[in-house]
C-alpha cells in the first residue's frame, strides 16, 4: 500500500498513461460507420472542401472551422482518428489538472482520469463515434489548450507571446462550435469581471480571445445556413416552435439539461455532487450546513442514479421523470397543476443548491468565484439547447460541456478534500468515484459489443 501511495505522489504521468492506453483500447473497437460517420468520410469524394464548407455555410450551419477538421480527418484512414482522439482525451484530463493545480500529484491524476472514467461516453456514439467526437472532445481539447495562456496568468506569470498567439488561434477554432463558445466567452467574461474587481490590468491576451468569441458568435448569428437549418428543423422536429415565448423556451432549456442529470442516470454528476457533499462536510461541522451540502447528492441519488429501485419501492415518485414533455414540464395544459410546478423548482433547487454549495465549498476565494462561473456557464451551454427545434432528439450528447465544466468544478472540490485534516472524506471520494467508473465502463463496453455485434 505505501508503494502504491509513494507512486502516485510522485508519477501522475503513469496514471495518465494509463487513461491514453485505456482509451486507444477502446478507440480501436469502437465501429465508424455509424451514424453520419460514413457519410463525412466519403464527403471530400464527392466535392472539395471549399465547395462542402460555402454549400454547408448556406445550407446548414457556421461550424465552418470544425467541419473542416471533420471532414479533413475523416477522409484519412480510421486509424489515425483512433489514435488522434484517444489522444486528445488524455490531453483534455492533463490540461484540466493544469488548471485546477493538480498537474503535479499522482492523487490528483488518478482524481482526474477517475472523473474522466465516470463520463457516459457512449452519448458520443448517437451520431456516429467519429463525427461526434470532432465535433465535442476536439474543440474542447483547443479550448482547454487555448486556456493556459489564462492559468500562466492567474498564478502570477507572464505567459510567452508566442504561446499567446497561438491560444487566440486555438479559441477561434474551438469557439467555432456553438456550446464551447458559450462556456468560453461566459469564462472570459468572469475573468473580466475579477480583473475590474481586483483593479488589475488586463493582459491583451483575454482581450484578442474576447474578440475571436464575439466574431464567431457574429459569424454564427448571420450565418445564412442557420436560419435554413431552424425553419428545416422545425418542420421535421417541432412544428410549434415558432409560436413559442423566450420563457417557454427557457423553461424547456433549463427542464431538458437538469432532467438529464437529476431525473436521468448520470454517473458524473452524481460524483459531483457526493464530492460537493464531502467537500462542504470537511469544511463545516453544523449539521444544517451538511445537510444543505448533502441536499443535491440525496435528490440525485434517489431520483436519479437511484431512480429505478426507488420507482419501484415508491411508484409514485416516478412522476418526477415521467411527466417531462417535449414543451417542458410547465405548458398551457400543466401550468396550473402543482406536480408539474413541484418537478420544475426542484429542478432549479438542486441547481442552485449546487451552485451555493461550491462557494460554501470553496470559500470567500477567486477559485471560488472562478468554479461558480465555470458551473453557470457550462450550464448555460445546455440550457441554450432550449432555443433549438432539435431540443428532444440532439441526445444527451448536447450536455458535453456542461458535464466537463462539472468535470473541472469536482477537481476543484477535490483540493478541498485533500486538504482537510480528517482523511475519512478524502478516501471516501475515491472509493465512490472508483465503484461508479467500473460502472460506467462496464455499461461503455457493453454498449460496445453491442454496436460491433
Amino acid at each position: 500500500m505505501k508503494t502504491v501511495v509513494r507512486s502516485l505522489q510522485a508519477r501522475p504521468v503513469r496514471v495518465f498513461g494509463f487513461l491514453f492506453l485505456f482509451m486507444l483500447m477502446l478507440h480501436l473497437i469502437m465501429p465508424v460507420e455509424l451514424g453520419d460517420d460514413l457519410m463525412y468520410r466519403d464527403m471530400l469524394n464527392r466535392m472539395s472542401l471549399w465547395e462542402f464548407l460555402t454549400e454547408h455555410y448556406a445550407t446548414w450551419s457556421a461550424r465552418s472551422l470544425v467541419e473542416a477538421v471533420l471532414c479533413t480527418v475523416a477522409a484519412l484512414p480510421a486509424v489515425v482518428w483512433r489514435i488522434a482522439d484517444a489522444m486528445l482525451v488524455t490531453i483534455c484530463a492533463v490540461l484540466a489538472a493544469r488548471i485546477a493545480g493538480l498537474e503535479k500529484s499522482g492523487w490528483g491524476a488518478l482524481a482526474v482520469v477517475l472523473c474522466f472514467l465516470c463520463y457516459d461516453w457512449t452519448a458520443l456514439s448517437s451520431a456516429g463515434w467519429m463525427c461526434t467526437t470532432l465535433v465535442f472532445i476536439w474543440p474542447l481539447a483547443a479550448a482547454l489548450t487555448g486556456a493556459q495562456p489564462l492559468v500562466t496568468l492567474a498564478r502570477g506569470n507572464k505567459p510567452h507571446a508566442g504561446w499567446c498567439v497561438a491560444s487566440v488561434i486555438l479559441v477561434l477554432y474551438a469557439a467555432n462550435m456553438e456550446q464551447m463558445l458559450v462556456v468560453y466567452t461566459g469564462c472570459l467574461i468572469g475573468v473580466l469581471m475579477w480583473h475590474a474587481a481586483a483593479r488589475r490590468r488586463i493582459h491583451w491576451v483575454v482581450w484578442a480571445q474576447l474578440a475571436v468569441c464575439i466574431a464567431n458568435g457574429l459569424y454564427a448569428m448571420t450565418c445564412p445556413g442557420s436560419a435554413a437549418r431552424l425553419a428545416g428543423e422545425t418542420t421535421s422536429w417541432f412544428t410549434d416552435f415558432g409560436m413559442r415565448t423566450i420563457w417557454q423556451n427557457a423553461e424547456l432549456g433549463i427542464s431538458n439539461a437538469m432532467y438529464h442529470v437529476l431525473y436521468q442516470e448520470n454517473i458524473l454528476f452524481f460524483v459531483f455532487c457526493v464530492a460537493l457533499a464531502l467537500a462542504v462536510a470537511a469544511r463545516y461541522s453544523a449539521w444544517y450546513v451538511r445537510l444543505f451540502g448533502a441536499f443535491p447528492v440525496i435528490m440525485v441519488a434517489v431520483l436519479g442514479v437511484g431512480g429505478p429501485l426507488t420507482f419501484k419501492l415508491v411508484p409514485s415518485l416516478s412522476f418526477f421523470a415521467n411527466v417531462f414533455t417535449k414543451d417542458g414540464y410547465l405548458n398551457l395544459l400543466t401550468v396550473y397543476s402543482p406536480k408539474y410546478w413541484l418537478a420544475f423548482l426542484l429542478l432549479c433547487a438542486v441547481l442552485s443548491a449546487c451552485v451555493l454549495n461550491v462557494y460554501l465549498a470553496l470559500g470567500h476565494t477567486r477559485t471560488a468565484f472562478g468554479a461558480m462561473v465555470l458551473l453557470c456557464a457550462g450550464f448555460a451551454s445546455y440550457a441554450m439547447l432550449g432555443f433549438s427545434p432539435t431540443v428532444m432528439v440532439s441526445g444527451q450528447r448536447t450536455g458535453f460541456f456542461f458535464l466537463m465544466t462539472v468535470l473541472g468544478c469536482t477537481l476543484l472540490l477535490w483540493r478541498v478534500l485533500a486538504g482537510a485534516s480528517d482523511k475519512r472524506f478524502f478516501y471516501a471520494f475515491y472509493a465512490t468515484s472508483g465503484i461508479c467508473a467500473v460502472w460506467s465502463m462496464a455499461q461503455l463496453g457493453a454498449t460496445l459489443v453491442q454496436q460491433c455485434a
